[in-house]
This record gives structure tokens, C-alpha cells and sequence, in this order.
């Protein structure tokens, strides 16, 4: 079995419809490359703790333990030195909330996911979500991580938290494949670009090497004229002449690389759905799908196939 991959799920600003963006990739991720199973299952933990948007999405805001959600993960870590015989069994491990079912995945147990507490703010020595030293935090991730490894586990899954957050920090310290979503907006994509420099040149918060995959997302189709300019052609190329400088110059030996697949020009990222505007849910599991849906599946499709391909 491959080695465990941890995959973030990153935007540096709130809104770009990041934990959207995993929800409907995962469930292919799962069927259609990692294949989990209940001895070695795809594990999520929904590190944005300031709104829990894989939470609500799973329907499981009702069943969260206070002994089992991240705020207490990142409290107190794990305990490494349990080895049952099967992952179940471990400790910090038995009450995880299965949900393979709730992506379409036919062993329920295959799909583990660890939730945040809504309205419950971490304390570390002091240190909140707002502090600048995380390393507490990336320290009980780590211990969380050596589990799932000693498991055999194909993939840990992190919905982040946005920007600077400690745990947004932490979460892509861990990381060796961050999905790095936006919209094409000016704010989206000026933040976004401001933020990788920073990663890029900070080795304080870059631990080993890393790919992040650019994803444009909930990007407007209709094509419309403002000011004498048409949209969104103009904002496509735009993030294409704010990203030509950070890809300059890098090779195989850089620690952290890109990979802009989803960036394709005649497939541009991830198309708006204007149906999640009321209805949140997955493509990949329902059973009928509009003209506009069908194409947006196709590019989930691709982009798990994208994470996927950096996993082996």
C-alpha cells in the first residue's frame, strides 16, 4: 500500500467554496482512486473550527462528542503509544463519526471523519487559533498523522481553516498536497498570490515538500461585456499574469512545486453551480444532473484524477 498522503483543502480568504470543493471531490477521490476500506480508510477532519463547513455539510453537528472533535485533538493530541490490532479499536480513534455512506461509498466504515464543535475555540499553553505559535497544534496533528500512517491509512483529508488561522497554518505544515482553491476575483487572487509568496519564502512554515494545486473556483460561464471588457475572459487571464512570476524558475527540486491542471484555458477551473446557491450537496452521488452540473462533475472528476496522480 502507497504511503499515507495528508491533503489540505486551503483558501486564503473565506468564501471560495473550499469545503464545497471537498465535499464533491472526495467522494470520487474515494471511489474512483483510493479505494478505501474499513482496515485502511480515508480519514477528514474539519480543522476550520470557526465554521465548521464539512460539519454541517455531513449532518453531524448533533452527534459531536466533547471527547472526540478536533478542538480536543489539537488540546491534547494522541495517544501514540496504543496499538490495537485494528484502527477501530484505537482509543482516539473508535468514536470517529463513519459517514462512507454519506459520499456514496458502499462500506460505510471505509470513510472516518473527526468534526469540529461549533462555537468551541482551542487553548494550547495559552495559544488560540489566533496566535501566531502553532506548533502545538502541528505537533497533535503530527501524533494524529503517525497513527493513520501505522494504519496504513490512504489518505488524511483536512478541510482548513482560511488565511493566517493557526490551524489553517498547521493544517499545511502537515501537508504534502494542498488543494488551493479561489475565486476569480481581484481580492481572491491578489490575497491568494500574497499568501503562497509568503509560504514560498517562510521555511518556518513549510515542512518538506509539497505540491499545491491552483483551483479557480465557482467561476461565472456567462459571458458578459462591463465597461468595454469581456467577463470572465478578462479575470482567467488576469490570474494567469498574477501567477506567471510565482511559477517562474521552479523544478523538481523546490520544496514546494505547483500544478496547474485545473488552470487548463478551454476547462478553467471549477464552473459556478447556480443550484448550490440553495441546494449544497454532491454531484457525484445524484442521480440526475443538469447540462451545467454534468460539466462541473467532469471537473471534480479531473481534479480528484489531479490529487490522486500526486498520492502514488
Amino acid at each position: 500500500m502507497a504511503t499515507t498522503k495528508v491533503i489540505s483543502f486551503f483558501s486564503y480568504k473565506g468564501g471560495a467554496g473550499r469545503s464545497t470543493l471537498a465535499y464533491n471531490t472526495i467522494p470520487i477521490l474515494a471511489a474512483e482512486h483510493l479505494h478505501p476500506t474499513r482496515e485502511h480508510p480515508i480519514i477528514i477532519l474539519d480543522m476550520d473550527i470557526d465554521s465548521c463547513g464539512m460539519s454541517y455539510l455531513l449532518e453531524v453537528e448533533n452527534e459531536i462528542r466533547e471527547d472526540c472533535c478536533v478542538q480536543k485533538l489539537l488540546s491534547e493530541g494522541c495517544n501514540s503509544s496504543a496499538k490495537p490490532a485494528t484502527i477501530r479499536e484505537h482509543p482516539d480513534f473508535k468514536n470517529l463519526c463513519a459517514v462512507g455512506k454519506k459520499f456514496g461509498y458502499p462500506d460505510n466504515e471505509a470513510i472516518l471523519f473527526l468534526p469540529a464543535k461549533d462555537v468551541k475555540n482551542v487553548d494550547v499553553n495559552g495559544n488560540t487559533n489566533y496566535s501566531d505559535a502553532n506548533n502545538p497544534f502541528k505537533n497533535a496533528l503530527d501524533s494524529f498523522i503517525e497513527i493513520c500512517k501505522y494504519y496504513q491509512v490512504p489518505a488524511v483529508i483536512l478541510d482548513a481553516a482560511v488565511g493566517n488561522n493557526a490551524t489553517a497554518n498547521a493544517t499545511n505544515q502537515v501537508s504534502n498536497i494542498i488543494v488551493c482553491c479561489m475565486r476569480p476575483t481581484t481580492q481572491f487572487v491578489n490575497g491568494t498570490i500574497r499568501f503562497l509568496e509568503t509560504l514560498d519564502s517562510d521555511v518556518t512554515t513549510v515542512s518538506g515538500r509539497k505540491k499545491i494545486i491552483v483551483v479557480p473556483n465557482v467561476v461565472p460561464q456567462e459571458r458578459v461585456i462591463i465597461d468595454g471588457h469581456k467577463y470572465p475572459d478578462l479575470a482567467i487571464d488576469r490570474i494567469f499574469n498574477k501567477f506567471r512570476p510565482l511559477l517562474a524558475d521552479r523544478d523538481e527540486f523546490d520544496d514546494i512545486t505547483y500544478d496547474i491542471g485545473m488552470m487548463d484555458e478551454d476547462e478553467f477551473g471549477i464552473p459556478a453551480v447556480k443550484s448550490f446557491m440553495w441546494r449544497e450537496g454532491q454531484l457525484y452521488t445524484q442521480e440526475e444532473l443538469n447540462d451545467n452540473e454534468a460539466v462541473v462533475l467532469e471537473r471534480y472528476k479531473k481534479l480528484a484524477k489531479i490529487v490522486s496522480s500526486h498520492c502514488k
